[in-house]
């Protein structure tokens, strides 16, 4: 079987890279730079451009999309890039995709998250079978948060905020799950084994890391804290297992 995890260089493709690896299949990472990801060799390919899209999916039984965007005020990958993957996929003739995207979505104000949407559904709409697998926020999200905070001396956290943070591990293990024994479902839910309030998260990121600064309120768009409050980003489907503070404690 070859699968192909597009943006399979990025912080959770290449952990669904490694967990298909665990299942015993050798997955083929897509990138831009092409680069191999634990001795799985890439492939080169720019969504976008749409250049070596065709190559890098030509025998593929399946294709993941992991793509993410590193800056926030560039969403083509969501949507041109979604665009030339869904017509390369189909030239083709890919069996299925798995698209990872974010739990809530649909009901998200935010830009980032309308993007997401409109992604699902250029897959939805399209004749390939698709299955989501909408994930909460990873243990990371709020970290970089507080990181970049804290180096100005503020910590920032979301008033009113609730989070069902999750391992990208566990989320990867479930994709990959999908990827090969693939159930049928249209839409897929995972989050953390706990709902915490943004502050507590903050508290115990200090603690754990001994990081300095005032927790504060933060800047943040008003649409991503209606967001963070409304309970979208939560769910009770599947439940990863690895708490907040045990990722910390992992990663020291």
């Amino acid at each position: 079987m070859r699968i192909v995890v597009v943006g399979g260089s990025g912080n959770a493709g290449s952990a669904i890279v490694r967990a298909i690896g665990r299942r015993g299949e050798l997955p083929t990472p897509m990138s831009r730079s092409g680069k191999a990801i634990a001795g799985a060799p890439g492939v080169k390919a720019d969504v976008v451009t749409g250049e070596g899209l065709d190559a890098a999916l030509a025998g593929a039984d399946v294709v993941v999309d992991s793509l993410n965007s590193r800056n926030p005020l560039d969403l083509r990958p969501f949507t041109i890039g979604t665009r030339n993957l869904v017509q390369a996929a189909e030239r083709a003739g890919v069996g299925r995709v798995v698209l990872l995207s974010i739990l809530g979505v649909e009901r998200s104000r935010l830009g980032y998250h309308r993007r997401k949407r409109q992604q699902e559904l250029a897959y939805l709409e399209s004749p390939l079978e698709v299955s989501v697998v909408r994930a909460a926020q990873f243990h990371e999200w709020s970290v970089d948060q507080f990181e970049a905070g804290s180096a100005l001396g503020a910590i920032p956290v979301a008033l009113g905020g609730r989070l069902q943070p999750v391992a990208v591990r566990e989320v990867a293990a479930l994709v990959a799950q999908e990827a090969l024994e693939p159930t049928g479902k249209r839409f897929t839910e995972i989050a953390g084994p706990e709902v915490r309030i943004s502050r507590d998260l903050a508290k115990s990121w200090q603690r754990i890391t001994g990081a300095r600064g005032l927790i504060v309120n933060g800047p943040f768009p008003p649409s991503l804290l209606d967001y963070l409050r409304s309970g979208a980003n939560l769910t009770e489907q599947h439940k990863g297992q690895v708490t907040f503070e045990e990722w910390l404690e992992r990663r020291r």
